[in-house]
């Protein structure tokens, strides 16, 4: 009998020693998750917003769009604030009259892959006292489309804010908005980007990372794009301050343009640095 309780009590101890790195791991992830979700912590990371539209165009066909958005935040906790610089970088393959915000709808009759226009966003985050956290600054478009059918604001310029905090323990909100203008006058639009995350697991969450945009020069008809759906979100840390983030899930836009994708497979991969 003695044996048998002394195995059982080596049992439970090693099972107690091995959950302490796995604990570990997970907190880190946890955290990581956090200000990942977060546009105004203070991080440096690589991260990637990714759409593939399904039954776009004239010709109900797939059109995809990818954008590279680095991030390195700036701290300057004497002066209490931190500067946010963010770079989106879309490149794009579309289809024929595709309708998507930052470019309208490209012409030809075979799908056009390249560089759209670049936008760089520059966020004054303060550090307050309360639990929601708020930043706001100008967003410059720099004419990068490789290819007429991709251009979108070119030179440009407008203003974005954000918004961040939890309703509760478990359910985050994060949102983005901006509206630039730019094309000598011919380029107006809106984009809102209300993220909620409901945090299942340490670094586990379920999400709705939907872009809601306005195309003030088109029609009544045809100006808004609103997506449906939910995004499953996790972060895996690497260990050494390293972490990786990946989100995929489907969306259904219920208002849309014409040409705009019925349906989008939305995912990000994104790296964290230390």
């Amino acid at each position: 009998m003695n044996r048998v309780c002394r195995t059982i009590i080596l049992g439970v101890a090693a099972l107690s020693l091995a959950s302490v790195p796995l604990q570990a791991a997970a907190d880190a992830a946890a955290e990581m998750q956090k200000k990942l979700q977060n546009p105004l912590a203070n991080i440096a990371a690589v991260m990637t917003d990714n759409v593939i539209g399904f039954d776009t165009g004239t010709t109900d066909d797939t059109s995809f769009g990818f954008q590279i958005q680095p991030v390195y935040a700036i701290d300057f906790p004497d002066a209490g604030f931190t500067i946010i610089p963010r770079g989106i970088i879309p490149i794009m393959g579309l289809e024929p009259g595709t309708d998507v915000p930052i470019v309208g709808q490209p012409s030809g009759t075979s799908s056009t892959w390249g560089l759209g226009d670049t936008m760089v966003q520059l966020f004054f985050a303060p550090h307050t006292e309360g639990s929601w956290k708020w930043g706001i600054g100008p967003q410059v478009s720099i004419p990068t489309a490789t290819k007429e059918q991709l251009e979108g604001p070119q030179w440009g310029a407008g203003v974005a804010g954000v918004l961040v905090g939890n309703f509760t323990e478990k359910l985050a909100f994060a949102g983005i908005v901006g509206n630039q203008w730019g094309n000598s006058g011919k380029f107006n639009s809106l984009v809102f980007q209300p993220q909620f995350f409901y945090t299942l697991a340490p670094g586990k969450s379920l999400a709705y990372v939907g872009s809601i945009s306005a195309d003030w020069e088109a029609s009544s008809s045809n100006r808004w794009t609103v997506p449906i759906g939910l995004s499953w979100n996790q972060t895996i840390d690497l260990g050494g301050g390293y972490g990786f983030d990946y989100m995929i899930g489907p969306y259904y836009n219920a208002v849309r343009p014409d040409g705009a994708a019925k349906w989008t497979l939305r995912f990000g991969l994104n790296v964290l640095f230390p």
